[in-house]
């Protein structure tokens, strides 16, 4: 009881309950103001938005170019150096903003000239064509104080953000139908960036400071290869609703696969809150293959049962939950709501938790191997699955990807650990 106790202090001094707890909250409130947007407004404006948002997310796989998880790794591993965390922070975000320059004049220039398939979405990609700039502030300012484990501080603004964003969301929706919804994450972003800024004095950009000198082609190699591996890891995800707009261009059949995507999505933020709060540990731990081995053993096992009995209860409820929640114009959205679920187990306990722990590890060479199979894998199923069975061959086709990854990942990692943890021996 007494080490029990102890191990719980020592979480909340921490901030692993913050980080949790905000994540908690964070769902909370986007899947209520999932339910509510779904609600206000129509199946085909729901529809809209999630094309264009599809296509805008496509084109966020290079935000930044991954610079903000180079500079969170590169600093996590000098943990308490406070002033390397400026340097490196100043110099990601300077680098950061220039490079999402290149990505307005993307989106503009889809939404003005690409041939898309759903008309209405053209307004809407050009009304969030400036948005990367602000969430780049954010994700920077975000990645600042997890290196530096502020993790109450860093709960609190991500709090901040998603009540934003469904409050703002919300009521300009009703106002504004599907445009409404841009105009959220504009006020969300800008107001939490400055709340960085004022109440926790996270500078981003300073005249003051020097660089960070021969450690700039590292961090880069690590900004770019992190980049690559987590947006084709994303890529999985968006490459569904692309190509069911192609194949099928219909409002409501998109609309209809987003809320049956929404609930096994949300989840994601259980393995994702322990990666947040464990990231800048395994990263300082990183040569400690004993430490790092023992510690995944026990979160694996844990996690896997956590996640095995939400998979078994969203499988048995689904038409309850959909109907209750999104009403009975979605019931359409059952069977591949149920794929989802089950698909949750496979990536909440494997995929998402190796994946990032790879990365502590520097094994970006590993990752972008298994990035680079799993899309090749995505887009073959994609492919044909979405050809024979629509929208549940999406699904399907997303359940082949996170189980190959997942066994590439973890087995590869679970390697890893042990040929540190050999070393060590041999060297005592």
């Amino acid at each position: 009881m007494e080490k029990a106790l102890s191990k719980v202090k020592t979480l909340f001094k921490t901030g692993f309950f913050h980080i949790f707890g905000s994540s908690v909250i964070n769902k909370i409130i986007a899947f209520m103001s999932s339910v509510v947007l779904v609600r206000i407004l129509s199946k085909a404006e729901y529809g809209t938005f999630t094309y264009a948002w599809n296509i805008y997310s496509i084109v966020l796989i290079f935000n930044g170019m991954g610079i903000e998880s180079g500079v969170l790794q590169l600093s996590s591993e000098r943990s308490g150096d406070v002033g390397y965390a400026n340097r490196a922070s100043n110099f990601g975000t300077r680098f950061g903003l220039k490079f999402n320059l290149l990505l307005v004049v993307v989106l503009l220039g889809i939404g003005m000239f690409a041939p898309l398939k759903i008309d209405g979405g053209r307004r809407i990609l050009c009304a969030l064509s400036l948005l990367p700039v602000f969430q780049l502030l954010f994700n920077m300012t975000s990645s600042y104080l997890r290196s530096q484990k502020r993790n109450q501080e860093y709960a609190k603004l991500q709090v901040i953000n998603t009540v934003l964003v469904f409050v703002i969301s919300a009521v300009s929706a009703y106002v504004f139908r599907e445009i409404g919804m841009v105009l959220g994450y504009y006020v969300a972003y800008i107001s939490t960036v400055l709340v960085g800024f004022l109440a926790y004095h996270v500078r981003l950009i300073r005249k003051d400071i020097q660089g960070i000198g021969e450690d700039t082609k590292p961090l880069l190699k690590i900004a770019a290869i992190t980049m690559v591996n987590n947006g084709l890891s994303q890529l999985m995800y968006l490459l569904d609703v692309f190509v069911l707009g192609i194949v099928d261009p219909q409002e409501t059949i998109l609309a209809s696969y987003k809320v049956a995507t929404m609930i096994p999505a949300a989840l994601a933020f259980i393995p994702l809150s322990l990666i947040t709060y464990l990231y800048p540990y395994f990263a300082e731990h990183k040569d400690d293959g004993k430490w790092c081995l023992t510690h995944y053993k026990q979160i694996l096992v844990g996690l896997g049962s956590f996640n095995l009995l939400i998979s078994v209860t969203l499988l048995v409820l689904a038409p309850f939950i959909i109907r209750i929640l999104y009403g009975d114009q979605y019931l359409d959205a059952v069977p591949v709501f149920r794929i989802l679920a089950a698909n949750y187990f496979f990536s909440g306990t494997f995929r998402i938790f190796s994946g990032n722990l790879l990365v502590t590890q520097r094994k970006l060479k590993f990752n972008l191997f298994v990035a680079i199979i799993s899309s090749l894998t995505n887009v073959v199923c994609d492919y044909f699955f979405i050809q024979w069975w629509g929208s549940i061959g999406a699904a399907l086709a997303t359940v082949m990807v996170v189980f190959v990854s997942s066994v590439m990942s973890t087995t590869y990692l679970i390697y890893t650990f042990r040929q540190k943890a050999r070393a060590q021996n041999i060297g005592a």
